[in-house]
């Protein structure tokens, strides 16, 4: 029988593990994802670091440039921009968009469109994260 293609031990096959920010201050970044969106931390780095939040399949994960630089890779200046072209959605029932968008802007969040019907149905709001990365608080997208 085949591996599925989510089955990371499949040869030929990946499936995304982490998304990684690297952020100056990777305590506040844990601490504004755990109070806006209601995230776990499931691994803090003795160092503090590093820490990974638990989202699902996929991990959430933050580091400081230098434990990156470390490694022997330059990962850019974090914190003087927002990452273009980069955005996180999180996924909730329609009833809970309004809800969460208030607890990210409670939390650090800067709201740049609040919760909005769009033409395909889903309810839609984009935010910035208190380093500027842009999200989204959506609800599924309808049958």
């Amino acid at each position: 029988m085949p591996a599925s293609p989510a089955d990371p031990a499949s040869p030929g096959s990946a499936h995304l593990g982490y998304v990684i920010r690297h952020v100056a201050d990777v305590e506040r970044s844990r601490r504004f994802y755990e109070t806006a969106f209601d995230l776990t931390t499931r691994l803090v780095h003795d160092s503090g670091s590093y820490i990974e939040m638990e989202t699902g399949a996929t991990v959430l994960a933050f580091a400081t440039p230098d434990l990156i630089r470390e490694l022997g890779v330059d990962p850019g200046a974090a914190g003087t921009a927002p990452p273009i072209g980069t955005e996180l959605a999180f996924v909730v029932a329609d009833e809970a968009v309004a809800v969460t968008v208030d607890r990210a802007i409670a939390a650090g969040a800067h709201l740049l469109t609040a919760p909005t019907r769009q033409p395909w149905g889903q309810l839609v709001a984009f935010l910035r994260d208190p380093d500027g990365l842009l999200l989204e608080v959506c609800g599924p997208v309808p049958g």
